[in-house]
């Protein structure tokens, strides 16, 4: 089996790869979806969560939102929700893993945003999504009208705001491409981005 590192910034495009490889019949171990259902259903993550960060704790659940404002104003706090999330991460991944090898998939992709960022994820092939900052800042901000049409006017500087800080945090294109064996630039139309991932596939499988 064949593992596939995605790598690219926020609002690259990462997911839509990710879901064609998923239509090729890849196993995708999606990292932010593992981190959402750590969240919301894993007591033992919910408790350290709460009692790390007691104001995102609002009626019996943590409110993904208020969490992240708290963590993004703070490196050390993002450090100390990080030192909760990521060991529980990376044993979702580690089971992904012996599950994909045990129903004989050939590729195994890992959708991991902080894939060369942080340590502890093996991968036989690095793929690189590219983008300009201004399609990612302007894909970021669809996502949010989308997803509370209410609220985006009032919050949108709150969320140019959060763009960039995320974007700090993470590796330039110039490095990710510099570190991968594939690079696929998603400012192109979708159609071509779909070719690119079946050549790819078909190259790797």
């Amino acid at each position: 089996m064949k593992i596939i590192g995605l790598t690219g910034g926020i609002a690259s495009g990462k997911n839509f790869v990710a879901e064609i490889f998923r239509q090729k019949g890849a196993a995708v171990f999606d990292a932010d979806c593992e981190v959402h259902s750590l969240l919301e259903l894993d007591k033992s993550t919910i408790l350290q969560v709460k009692n790390s960060f007691p104001e995102s704790f609002v009626e019996g659940k943590i409110e993904r939102k208020i969490l992240g404002k708290i963590v993004f104003a703070s490196a050390q706090k993002l450090k100390i929700l990080e030192e909760i999330l990521h060991p529980q991460v990376r044993k979702k991944y580690q089971e992904f893993l012996a599950t994909a090898q045990k129903e004989k998939k050939k590729i195994a992709v890992l959708n991991i945003p902080l894939l060369l960022e942080t340590q502890g994820y093996e991968c036989d092939k690095i793929l690189a999504i590219t983008a300009s900052p201004s399609i990612q800042k302007k894909r970021f901000l669809a996502r949010a009208r989308k997803n509370n049409p209410k609220n985006f006017a009032l919050e949108k500087k709150n969320l140019e705001k959060k763009f960039e800080q995320i974007r700090s945090k993470q590796i330039s294109n110039f490095e990710r491409k510099s570190r991968a064996d594939f690079t696929i630039n998603s400012n192109a139309s979708k159609s071509f981005v779909i070719a690119q991932v079946k050549k790819i596939f078909s190259i790797v499988s």
